[in-house]
């Protein structure tokens, strides 16, 4: 990749991995721009009542969030349902990463604006975006509706409450709202878990058996760590394991490989084994590790690392497989084209640049879990797991629409064939990962292929003081990961100082 050799280059002729004072404060700014536009222009000013909440959807050529957001990729991205990008609205929960942001860029820069933006969206939408049955009305089915002022999107608001694949501030909402928080957490053991003694889980929350994935168990484990971590009640170290073991519990003895959904019956995903278990299933164990210093939760995180690494990496094709039978053996390549729900399946090698938001394939989130993983643990396994994640990741660059999904982005998305490039997650997650990856091997050309990344985020996704979702939209975009990319920026500008893992 040409912006790698140019990195290594320079690289090469200080002797020392570092970023110029100049890039690195282009990067402060443009963050710091985006920032300010979101404060200044970002917030909801719509319906009769106006709140500090920050719109998920902005378009950067009227800085205005509108009413009836153009579709351009969201059918592709969303899977289809379109109520999974906030249109209309805010969703604190696709907001976790930003509030990170915010708080982290308060901490840096000294002004308090950020933190205390962060601080009045939670307080608001804790106050105004509730479900009848006490959950919040965030996740990936309904949001804060800014025109109607009041929960919106599936079922008008009603549908489901279902967390998926990020990790939650917990301790920032715990310290502008405790009793929310502990309400919350609770109704999840109510209205999640199914069978309170084996942890069958259900993503929604209907108390009902159903799509038991891997990355909204983890969300539950991980809520149920923390609060224990923050009380000290016993119940919470209890609920947090039961939820968790609950992939643990189904896994293949020999190969240790645990389905994503078990309980799915005859569906694939109760049968096979993808980059969900070593990607975010096992990065919300470890923060349980981190949270209760249990080694429980480290042990089976990197079981599911190390299965994976066993199993899924193919040595001759320098590749990782994207979905595996239990007994470890890989799923080749299939014709997508299969009707119904198998047109999801991520057979073959893994799609590095992934263009949907879920699904069942996450391979930079794989890579970023398992130099997680050696940063925690030190384990040997961990961090040959994220070398081969390198390997892989640099043998698809430059960045791209991937290619399970890029015939269908090109064509909701018209340009995106000439700007090239991928979804700002994407650049951010990989940027993080390398730099990471960077601080534990001490490989030079890490470091040099999160400044190539970094510099061509820049390039095709900042544009008039706003970081763009893709770099083919005029659109602002929570859920395509803007605020992953603005922290990753915010890490180099600040290497060597740790900025925390970026996940």
């Amino acid at each position: 990749m040409y912006l790698v050799a140019l990195a290594l280059a320079a690289l090469a002729a200080t002797n020392e991995a570092t970023v110029s004072p100049e890039k690195a404060e282009s990067y402060r700014a443009a963050v710091h721009a985006c920032l300010d536009n979101l404060l200044d222009h970002g917030t909801d000013r719509y319906g009769e009542v106006q709140t500090p909440m920050i719109m998920s959807i902005i378009d950067i050529r009227s800085e205005t969030s509108p009413e009836e957001p153009e579709v351009q990729d969201g059918l592709v991205r969303a899977e289809g349902r379109l109520h999974r990008r906030n249109p209309r609205g805010a969703d604190l929960w696709d907001d976790q990463p930003l509030l990170r942001t915010m708080y982290t860029y308060s901490e840096l820069s000294g002004d308090r604006r950020y933190a205390e933006a962060a601080d009045a969206y939670t307080k608001a939408y804790f106050e105004r975006s509730k479900k009848p049955n006490g959950l919040l009305a965030w996740g990936t089915h309904i949001f804060y509706d800014a025109y109607k002022d009041a929960p919106g999107g599936d079922q008008d608001g009603a549908g489901p409450h279902e967390m998926l694949l990020l990790c939650p501030n917990w301790d920032r909402m715990w310290a502008v709202n405790p009793d929310a928080v502990r309400n919350e957490i609770e109704l999840i053991w109510e209205w999640h878990i199914v069978d309170k003694r084996t942890g069958l889980h259900n993503r929604h929350d209907d108390k009902q058996p159903g799509c038991d994935f891997a990355f909204s168990g983890g969300e539950f484990g991980y809520a149920f760590a923390w609060i224990y971590a923050k009380t000290h009640d016993e119940k919470y170290l209890e609920w947090s394991k039961t939820a968790f073991g609950r992939h643990w519990r189904t896994r293949n003895r020999k190969t240790n490989l645990a389905p994503d959904a078990p309980g799915t019956g005859a569906r694939y995903d109760a049968h096979h084994c993808f980059t969900t278990l070593p990607g975010p299933h096992a990065s919300l164990l470890l923060k349980a590790y981190e949270a209760t210093g249990d080694g429980w939760f480290k042990d089976v995180a990197l079981e599911h690392i190390q299965a994976y690494l066993k199993y899924g990496w193919d040595a001759e094709a320098q590749q990782y497989w994207g979905m595996l039978q239990l007994d470890g053996t890989p799923v080749l390549d299939m014709d997508k084209a299969d009707e119904g729900y198998d047109v999801w399946k991520p057979t073959g090698h893994v799609d590095i640049w992934r263009a949907i938001m879920f699904s069942y394939e996450f391979p930079v989130i794989a890579a970023q879990t398992a130099v997680y993983a050696y940063d925690v643990t030190k384990d040997p396994q961990a961090l040959e797991s994220a070398q081969h994640w390198a390997t892989a990741i640099r043998a698809q660059m430059p960045p791209s629409n991937g290619r399970r999904w890029a015939k269908e982005v090109a064509e909701a998305l018209p340009d995106a064939v000439k700007t090239g490039g991928t979804y700002a997650e994407n650049y951010g997650r990989a940027i993080s990962f390398f730099l990471s990856l960077y601080r534990a091997a001490g490989n030079p050309e890490d470091f040099a292929t999160a400044v190539a990344l970094a510099d061509e985020a820049m390039d095709k996704c900042y544009q008039d003081g706003w970081f763009k979702g893709h770099p083919a939209k005029p659109y602002y975009e929570s859920t395509d990961g803007v605020a992953y990319l603005m922290y990753a920026l915010l890490e180099l500008a600040e290497y060597p100082k740790p900025l925390g893992v970026n996940l």
